[in-house]
Parts: structure tokens; sequence; C-alpha cells
């Protein structure tokens, strides 16, 4: 019905536009405790859950940051079966981001292309909506970042700020690798590490899924060096020739972006089977980038991923897609 019916209707429509409302709609939810009630019995899929040192995860299935970037309507998102939950990216101050139109769908090769350009509303208001969290229903992640990715000591003082403010309610924290360059971010590190034991919240690098091979060595000894506790692989790739459905005309007439859905699955799985060989054996990998389908969730925890994150498909693929990769990854 999602994909025959209402996904059509709803891809007439702007990408981020919809995207908008459908936030609206779910907290619009929020007060319909009978409705939630019913929705969780039907999404939530049986399964034994599975344990990460202190935490306890539903099941292996979790929304990838970019989604919900003001932590307005995790709580509701939950209620569709995700066994963990990834917020923002979030700065101190208020980004506006890119101008519009900036997220695109590429349906023919199953893709979204943005260039938000991180926007997000900033901690004070994230703060306030990250208060509603339920304790115990889900892990909740949040990707944090810095409004002065070039300056030092700005990043610090940003990344430490976030680090302090969230920790009532982060389970985990994630930084994207490249937004903040390698010698900056290896100065917050190190300047984290005392916060990082007082309140002992992991930090997981998140990899683009353009990284070289040839180059994850190198980000696996700066993780080891600074106490990084796992991966996210992938984000977004920039790679063109993924789009191999598509003609030139819709690529060229979307313009710049990172690519993420269904293209970038194979970058994604050579990226994640190479960290499970490589990197230490108590670092977490969550799989992400490209995971459609029950099938694909299996590749990646059979590549050495211990998780799995999605993003869009649950926009091609429809909200019972959490059960049915979550039944799949027992």
């Amino acid at each position: 019905m999602y994909k025959s019916i209402l996904r059509p209707l709803l891809f007439h429509i702007d990408a981020e536009e919809i995207h908008d409302k459908i936030v609206k709609v779910l907290q619009f939810y929020r007060n319909l405790t009978p409705v939630r009630m019913i929705v969780r019995s039907i999404c939530h899929a049986d399964t034994a859950g599975w344990k990460w040192r202190n935490m306890t995860f539903r099941n292996r299935v979790g929304l990838s940051a970019g989604f919900d970037k003001a932590a307005s309507c995790f709580d509701e998102l939950g209620d569709l079966g995700f066994g963990f939950m990834e917020v923002g990216t979030v700065t101190p101050d208020e980004v506006k981001g890119n101008p519009s139109p900036r997220i695109f769908r590429l349906p023919k090769d199953k893709a979204l292309i943005s260039r938000t350009g991180f926007n997000n509303p900033g901690k004070k208001v994230f703060l306030e909506n990250l208060r509603r969290k339920q304790s115990g229903k889900y892990i909740l992640g949040i990707n944090i970042n810095t409004n002065h990715p070039d300056n030092a000591e700005q990043a610090i003082t940003d990344i430490l700020d976030l680090y302090r403010n969230f920790k009532d309610y982060a389970d985990y924290y994630t930084i994207n690798w490249g937004s903040i360059a390698p010698e900056i971010l290896s100065q917050v590190l190190m300047a984290l590490l005392k916060c990082k034991q007082e309140s002992n919240k992991p930090i997981f690098l998140k990899l683009p899924a353009d990284l070289p091979l040839e180059k994850a060595d190198d980000v696996i000894g700066f993780a080891v060096k600074h106490h990084i506790d796992g991966f996210i692989a992938c984000g977004p790739s920039q790679d063109r020739s993924l789009l191999t459905n598509s003609t030139q005309a819709e690529i060229t007439k979307v313009g710049a972006g990172g690519i993420s859905g269904m293209p970038v699955m194979q970058k994604s799985l050579k990226v994640v089977k190479y960290l499970s060989e490589h990197a230490p054996k108590d670092m977490l990998i969550i799989g992400a980038g490209g995971v459609m389908t029950p099938s694909d969730a299996q590749e990646m925890l059979k590549a050495g991923a211990q998780l799995i994150q999605i993003y869009s498909a649950f926009i091609y693929e429809g909200p019972f897609v959490v059960k049915r990769i979550a039944k799949a990854c027992k």
C-alpha cells in the first residue's frame, strides 16, 4: 500500500516540504496515547535485543542522523520499531543551512541527494526537545558538530559544551569524519577525554562512503589513538557514477549534494568489511549507507557490522521496513 499508493502521492511534493509535514504529523500524534499503543504493538519486532558494553539495544536497527535534525520527534519515531535512533547533526548556534530546494529524490536509483549544510536550531532548542526522552525505550545517539570547524580553540569549546549539556540524554555521540579538519579534531578529542571518562558516553566516527580503503588504516589508527569507541560506515557519497539508472539530465538538474540510498550500498559494504578485519575487535561497527531491504541488512551483518542504520529505506520502503529488517537481524 505504501509503495503503490502513498509513496507516489508523497513524491509529488518537494522532499523537504513533505519531511516537515511528516514531522508535524508525528508531533500531533505525540498525545494520541491509545493510537501510539496500537502503533507500537504493530510495529515492534519480537526480538531478543542486543547488548554492547552497558547499552542494550531493543533490536539491531537504528535511524540515521539527518531525519530528526532538531530532536523534535525522536520519541514518536521510536514507536515505529527502531532499536536506536540518532538525532542531529546539532551545533551550539543555529545554522540555517543552504538555500532550498536542497533535498532531492532520484527514484530510478532509489537515492536521495542532499546539500542541507548541517541546518539545525542550535543547542538551546535541541536541549528542550531532548527532555522528552523516555528512559529505557530506545538507545539515543546525538550527532554533534562545531560552528567553527577551522578554529581549534572554538571547536574544542563547542564540542565540549555539547557533550556536557547533552550527557543526561545521550547514550552515545557521533562526529562526522571530514566535518572537522583531522588536526583540529585531534585536539578536540584529546580535550574530550576527561569528560568522556567522567560520563562514560561512547564516541563514534561516521565515515564518508568515499573513504579510500588505502586511507582506512590511518583512520583506524587515529581512532585508536583518540579512544574512539566505534564507527558508522558510511555517510553519503559524492560519486555521481553510482547513479546508473537516472538520466544525465535528471542528475544535472538536481545539482550538487551527497548521495545516500541504494547506490551507496557497495561502497559501505567494502568499508565495513575492512573495518571488521582491521579495527580492534572491541570497536562497535554500525553499518549504514544503502541498506534498503532485510537482505541488505543481512549482507551488512555478514560483512562485519553489529548494528544497522537506515534512512533512505524509510523514505522509499515505508515505515514497516523497520520491523522487517529487525526480524531479519535477530
